[in-house]
């Protein structure tokens, strides 16, 4: 799994059932001593270097998908970090699994 850090925010796709595939892609940041997660699809900053990061990485559904994000990012000029070790507990990433039933 791919964790990239850009200033104080983490970036990392929510594993899905289907190996390689994700949930969602989310912001991972701390704030005061919490560690708080939003999707990257609900996120929205005054920081206009932040939002085209989002704007890149928030309909990743793959892991390519995020691991190509991020080097168009950083062909962009843009500093961003894989990070091996995650400050935060990894259960934050990790994915709730759904059973949906069908009603008729």
């Amino acid at each position: 799994m791919s964790v990239y850090k850009f200033g104080n925010y983490y970036i990392a796709g929510i594993s899905h059932v289907v190996k390689g595939y994700f949930q969602d892609v989310v912001l991972i940041y701390k704030d005061g001593n919490n560690w708080k997660v939003i999707s990257a699809e609900r996120f929205r900053s005054n920081d206009s270097t932040l939002n085209k990061i989002v704007n890149q990485v928030k309909f990743a559904v793959h892991e390519d998908d995020l691991r190509n994000a991020v080097e168009e990012l950083r062909k962009a000029g843009i500093k961003l970090e894989e990070v091996n070790n995650i400050p935060f507990p990894r259960k934050l990433l990790e994915g709730k699994k759904k059973i949906q039933a069908e009603f008729d």
